[in-house]
């Protein structure tokens, strides 16, 4: 009886509640896309070519978005905690200049190169404007996430999640399924579906007044010197989890089969990092936290990444023994091909939230240097895996590529952010200052 008393009460923690909404809102939005993905895949509605073509437009803005965000979204989640109303009022209004810069500027430049994204990709004209448009209402969508989590509000991450969802893929199912617009209807649902959002956003920025603060050089200045890491950073996340459908699609003469192909079994393997990101939605606000006291309890931080790391290993584990299963029953025979090379998938992706653990402490102590090198040979270490698996053994050379790339940068974070870690796993040993720079 003791045991099921404490279930109860455990339930009713409210750190318990706020990790359970926080997960429970990233896994019905994207086990909702997953789910869905039974009727994306099915050729009759999507044909696995469309579905290449619509992975390197998601790919492309994840590409964007380090040159659009410019490293404010982190530095929204630090600052937060650092600065008075007044002084973040000003950063936050400041740092929607520069990606409504980027937005134009990004769009004028897809325009250039037009032609050459579509006899090289496929890349039809619209995503001329869809990709920079959905860019930077990703970035408007990110920023009230930041703010609702560093303001410990998950039902208001709840809805906003659920709500882009249902309207995204309701859409989406009702434009491909009834109205037969095959891609351009998904497309056509992500459009809809955030500048909805975008408009939520903007109305809660002003309901609390972040918005329309003054104006500041230093602001300015200040985001552009950290976004240059911020950046690189950034980069270094999209060669490693999204330059494998581009090499793909560059070595394949498929007219994006394969990647399609290969795109789906990615999609399977990143349950992985919802799951993770859904943890670490949560946690690193917390992280951050600790690291701003005076007298830092790295004791807990141990606890965190204990538990942390013990999570990931068992999602990591279920996905691997599910997705065949999935695979026979649900998803179209096309795409079978992928579960030869599924499970590498899954080891790969497993590393990089780990490693992404240790990121927290460099971004929040603005550890410029370090996230530049950092950065720059996770970089290296992607193009040159990428390049060399894929260029000799096709989609499953990108699983391994992906694996092959995680684990390396999964050992130079280590390497460079070794004072932090030995701090907290190993106390007592070295004498570490936060906001060492």
């Amino acid at each position: 009886m003791s045991y099921i008393s404490r279930f109860i009460n455990l339930r009713k923690n409210p750190i318990v509640k706020s990790v359970g909404i926080y997960t429970f809102s990233n896994f019905f939005a994207k086990g909702v896309s997953f789910l869905l993905l039974f009727v994306f895949t099915n050729p009759a509605y999507i044909l696995p070519s469309e579905n290449g073509l619509l992975s390197l437009m998601g790919n492309s803005m994840i590409f964007l978005m380090p040159f659009l965000s410019m490293g404010i979204i982190h530095s929204t989640s630090t600052d937060f905690f650092k600065l008075d109303k007044e002084a973040f009022r000003s950063f936050f209004t400041t740092g929607f200049i520069m990606p409504l810069i980027i937005t134009v500027l990004s769009a004028i430049l897809l325009f250039i190169f037009r032609d050459y994204l579509k006899e090289k990709y496929g890349f039809p004209y619209m995503f001329i404007w869809v990709i920079p448009l959905v860019t930077f209402l990703t970035f408007c969508f990110e920023q009230v996430l930041s703010l609702v989590r560093n303001r410990n509000e998950p039902m208001i991450y709840l809805k906003v999640n659920v709500s882009k969802t249902i309207l995204e893929l309701g859409i989406s199912v009702v434009l491909v399924v009834f109205f037969a617009w095959r891609w351009q209807g998904r497309v056509a649902g992500i459009v809809i579906s955030y500048i909805v959002i975008g408009i939520y956003a903007f109305i809660y920025f002003v309901k609390n007044d972040y918005f329309f603060g003054p104006v500041k050089k230093k602001d300015i200045v200040g985001n552009l010197i950290f976004a240059i890491p911020i950046i690189l950073m950034q980069l270094s996340i999209f060669c490693m989890s999204s330059m494998d459908k581009f090499f793909l699609s560059n070595f394949t003469n498929d007219h994006n089969e394969t990647v399609g192909i290969y795109s789906t079994a990615c999609v399977f393997s990143s349950v992985i990092m919802i799951f993770c990101t859904a943890l670490y939605q949560y946690l690193f606000p917390k992280i951050y936290s600790l690291l701003s006291t005076a007298d830092i309890d790295y004791g807990s931080i141990r606890k965190h990444f204990f538990y942390y790391i013990a999570a990931t290993l068992c999602c990591t584990l279920f996905v691997i023994i599910l997705t065949p299963f999935l695979y026979h029953n649900f998803i179209n025979e096309r795409y079978h091909p992928a579960l030869q090379y599924n499970y590498i998938l899954c080891l790969g992706y497993c590393l990089w939230p780990i490693t992404y653990f240790f990121y927290s402490f460099l971004l929040y102590d603005k550890r410029k240097r370090k996230l530049s090198w950092l950065s720059l040979c996770c970089i290296i270490v992607s193009i040159c895996s990428n390049y060399f698996f894929i260029r000799n053994f096709q989609a499953k050379g990108a699983a391994f590529a992906v694996l092959c790339s995680y684990f390396i940068v999964l050992i130079i974070t280590l390497l460079f952010t070794k004072e932090y870690w030995q701090r907290f796993l190993f106390p007592g040993k070295i004498n570490l200052k936060s906001g060492i720079n």
